[in-house]
């Protein structure tokens, strides 16, 4: 009897190479979205009329899962303490952001965490989308949607743990985008993999007074 080429392949490999090829591990499959509320749909229709599809569309997300707005205007919606964010604003106004492919940032969101000095520039290397504020104690992403967000604070944390160098950063997300585009998602996009310190917590940086004035203050 003849045996298939690629179960002969198989078996001429290594135990636990050739059992490696002969099985399928799935990968993590991203948690099915919350079915768009008819209040959501309703207070979106109402309120962004004006406003683009695609913010709209990310806003009726934001609203089926957070609620409405804690604060709204014209052209901004804001959230506090929602999920794990300290602070959600998603913007009307759209901003042209080519990595890693091109799409408009329109949704900011913030943690509270303290970046060392020596990693600042490293973030801003990976994605010029995070911004450090030292003083207040907060690390803000803005991006397309919330997904992009949270991918981005997971490898800037695993940038900042050293587990990933800039290069790399950049080089795995690209590799998470494709596996989400091709249906062989990673976990990164879906849930922060650190827990960020509650509101209140002590990530602020006052920094200290210049020595030339505090001692012509004296």
């Amino acid at each position: 009897m003849k045996v298939p080429a690629l179960v002969a392949i198989v078996a001429l490999l290594p135990a636990p190479l050739a059992l490696s090829q002969a099985t399928h591990t799935a990968r993590p499959q991203p948690p099915a979205p919350p079915p768009v509320s008819a209040e959501a749909a309703a207070w979106v229709q109402k309120n962004l009329e004006s406003w683009p599809k695609i913010t709209v569309a990310v806003a009726t997300d934001l609203v089926t899962k957070y609620g409405q707005p804690n604060a709204s205007n014209a052209g901004e919606l804001t959230w506090y303490n929602n999920g794990p964010w300290k602070r959600t604003v998603l913007y009307k106004e759209e901003l042209q952001h080519n990595f890693p492919y091109p799409h408009k940032d329109i949704l900011e969101q913030t943690v509270n965490y303290r970046v060392p000095l020596e990693k600042i520039a490293d973030l801003v290397k990976y994605d010029g989308s995070l911004v450090v504020d030292r003083t207040r104690g907060e690390l803000t992403i803005h991006c397309n949607n919330e997904e992009s967000n949270t991918l981005i604070l997971n490898i800037a944390d695993d940038i900042v743990k050293g587990d990933r160098s800039v290069e790399q950063a950049l080089a795995y997300h690209a590799q998470v985008i494709r596996g989400v585009q091709i249906g062989e998602p990673e976990s990164y996009p879906y849930k922060l993999r650190f827990k960020p310190p509650q509101p209140g917590a002590d990530t602020a940086d006052a920094g200290e007074e210049a020595p030339l004035l505090r001692h012509l203050n004296q």
